[in-house]
């Protein structure tokens, strides 16, 4: 019994690696990004645009809570130079952190039923805006990142919405901070609250 956890210890430790992004045709033009963005998933968005199809996509519906930043930022540009339109249904879907991204990279950006989030950090459910992480553990918390955050306000910029910025800065570190139809119309942030 000793030897076989001595052996157990031994054995190098496995890293899974993280899941990539789901991308879903749905038909007629509309696919759909579900999942966690991480390293690499930019590649997988380009090639999954670049497929040959009866409808070329021309909206990107999303439901994820984010993931790399990085990873994030690439697919909005690569999203922006296809000239998507990107849409969030408030009623069923999330798109936090890095996913506002890729949001805010749609020519044309519908947040559904957007009139029905809660503004503030107690809706479970639509846009979800707060900075940039290091990414926490049991001894060290998460803390902020300032280049990450500085990356993100960049990026919103570089899309031309701004006012992402000003929702961002308004979540605690533990926090999403969730705008109603009316602020991201005010803000910018979405040009419909209407299905594309």
């Amino acid at each position: 019994m000793k030897s076989l956890l001595l052996a157990a210890l031994a054995l190098p430790i496995c890293q899974v690696p993280a899941a990539a992004v789901t991308l879903i045709d749905r038909g007629n033009g509309q696919a759909e990004l579900r999942g966690a963005f991480d390293t690499g998933d930019e590649v997988l968005f380009g090639q999954f645009l670049a497929q040959p199809r009866a409808h070329k996509i021309r909206v990107l519906w999303l439901h994820s809570h984010g993931g790399r930043t990085s990873a994030g930022t690439e697919i909005g540009k690569i999203l922006r130079r296809a000239g998507l339109t990107t849409a969030v249904d408030a009623n069923a879907a999330y798109c936090d952190s890095a996913c506002t991204l890729v949001f805010e990279a749609g020519l044309r950006r519908h947040y559904v039923n957007g009139n029905a989030v809660l503004e503030g950090d107690a809706s479970l459910t639509g846009l979800g805006f707060h900075g940039s992480f290091l990414r926490g553990n049991a001894i060290n918390p998460a803390m902020r990142s300032e280049k990450g955050t500085q990356d993100m306000a960049s990026h919103y910029r570089a899309m031309g919405v701004p006012g992402a910025i000003e929702l961002m800065r308004k979540a605690a570190i533990s926090t999403l901070y969730r705008p109603n139809g009316a602020t991201a119309l005010r803000l910018r942030i979405a040009t419909s609250l209407s299905v594309p």
